[in-house]
C-alpha cells in the first residue's frame, strides 16, 4: 500500500502527508495482526493457518481494488494488513523448525529478498497500470498461492505448535526483553527516515514521480542484495558482528542524507542505507530463529509485531520533525542509529 501513496493521493485528492499518516496507522495494525499467528498454530496446522490468511487477504485486496471511497479502501486494507502479517512470523517459524542453524541466515535472506523482488514488481506496475491493479494482482496471487498449498502436500506443513503461547511471559527473560527493545528502537528510527523517501525527494529535490520510482526501485534492488549478504555473513561470520556491520552502514548513510547533493547521488545514499538495514535486519531475524523450539512461534510473531508497530510510531512521530527540517531530522536519527549500533552488545547476548 505504501508504494501507492502518490496514486491514492491523486485519486482521492488527499495531501501526501495525510496519506502518509494513514499508512502509519496501517503499519501499526499490521504489527498487531502478527500477534494472532503464534496462538493459531497451536490449534491449526501451519498449512491451514497460511491458507486461511491467504484467502482473506485475497478477498480484502479485491475489495480494495473495487472500492470507490477512501473509508472502504481503508477498512479493506486494514483486513489485508492483518492477514498479510501472517507471512513473516509463519516463515520464520518454518525456517527455524525445518532447517539447521548453519543455513538459517541464508534462508532468511532468501525469504526477505523475495519481498524486495515483490516491491520492485509493484513499483513497475505502479508506473504502468491503474492503481486498482496494485490490489487486483495481489488478490490473484493470494488465490494462486492458496491453491498451491492445497496441491503441494507436505507432512511438515501439517504440523502445529504444541507448546503454550504466552506473550507476556516471554518478556520475563532478560535476554529476550533486550533483543526486542533493540528491534523496537532500530525499526522506530529506520522507518522515521525510510518512509519519507518519496516526499523528501519530491520536496527537497523537486524530482518527478517517475524519477522517484526509479530511485526506489534501485533501493529495492539494494535490499535484495543486502538480505543475501546479511544471510551469508550471519551464517559464516556470526549474527552479532553482522548486526553491527549493518547498523553502522545504515547510520553513516542516514547521517550523509542530511546533506544536499546533486540528485543522482541520492540512489547511492538510499541504496547504501537499504543494504545496511537489510544486513542488520537479517542478523536479528536469524537470531530469533535460534531460540528454543518452544519459544520460536512467539518470537517470530513478536518480531513482526514489534517491527511494524514501532515503525508506524516512528513514521508518525517524525512527521512533526520532518515538517520543520528533513536534514536536521535525518542527522539526529543517524546519530542515534550510530550510538545504538555501538551499544548493541548491551541488547544482544547471542554467542554467534
Amino acid at each position: 500500500m505504501a508504494a501507492a501513496i502518490p496514486l491514492i493521493s491523486e485519486s482521492f485528492r488527499l495531501p501526501d502527508f495525510l496519506v502518509s499518516k494513514i499508512i502509519a496507522y496501517y503499519m501499526i495494525s499490521y504489527g498487531l495482526g502478527a500477534l494472532l499467528y503464534a496462538p493459531l498454530t497451536r490449534f491449526l496446522s501451519y498449512r491451514l493457518v497460511m491458507m486461511a490468511a491467504l484467502m482473506i487477504y485475497a478477498a480484502a485486496s479485491l475489495i480494495s481494488g473495487l472500492s470507490h471511497s477512501l473509508n472502504q479502501l481503508l477498512i479493506a486494507q486494514l483486513m489485508a494488513g492483518v492477514t498479510a502479517a501472517s507471512s513473516t512470523p509463519l516463515s520464520l517459524m518454518l525456517i527455524g523448525e525445518f532447517f539447521d542453524k548453519q543455513v538459517r541466515g541464508r534462508l532468511v535472506g532468501i525469504y526477505f529478498g523475495c519481498s524486495f523482488v515483490a516491491s520492485i514488481v509493484g513499483m513497475i506496475f505502479m508506473g504502468l497500470a491503474p492503481w486498482r491493479y496494485l490490489f487486483y494482482i495481489p488478490a490473484a496471487l493470494g488465490i494462486f498461492t492458496c491453491v498451491s498449498l492445497i496441491v503441494i502436500n507436505n507432512d511438515l506443513m501439517n504440523r502445529n505448535h504444541n507448546a503454550s503461547i504466552n506473550y507476556f511471559k516471554i518478556f520475563t527473560d532478560d535476554s529476550t526483553r533486550k533483543v526486542f527493545l533493540f528491534i523496537f528502537m532500530m525499526s522506530f528510527l529506520y522507518h522515521g527516515v525510510h518512509k519519507w523517501y518519496g516526499i523528501y525527494l519530491h520536496q527537497e529535490y523537486h524530482l518527478s514521480k517517475e524519477t522517484i520510482s526509479l530511485f526506489l526501485i534501485i533501493s529495492a534492488l539494494c535490499g535484495l542484495l543486502g538480505q543475501n549478504i546479511g544471510g551469508y555473513l550471519s551464517d559464516k561470520k556470526g549474527r552479532r558482528i553482522t548486526c553491527l556491520i549493518g547498523g553502522l552502514i545504515l547510520a553513516v548513510g542516514t547521517i550523509s542524507l542530511s546533506g544536499h547533493y546533486v540528485p543522482y547521488v541520492m540512489p547511492l545514499l538510499i541504496g547504501s542505507m537499504t543494504i545496511g538495514w537489510t544486513i542488520n535486519h537479517n542478523a536479528i531475524s536469524t537470531i530469533l530463529t535460534d531460540f528454543p523450539d518452544e519459544n520460536r512461534p512467539i518470537m517470530a510473531s513478536l518480531n513482526s509485531s514489534v517491527r511494524f508497530v514501532s515503525g508506524g510510531l516512528g513514521f508518525s512521530i517524525t512527521s512533526f520533525f520532518v515538517s520543520k527540517s528533513f536534514s536536521l531530522t535525518f542527522l539526529a536519527i543517524g546519530l542515534l542509529l550510530l550510538g545504538l549500533s555501538f551499544a548493541q552488545k548491551i541488547f544482544i547476548s547471542c554467542k554467534t
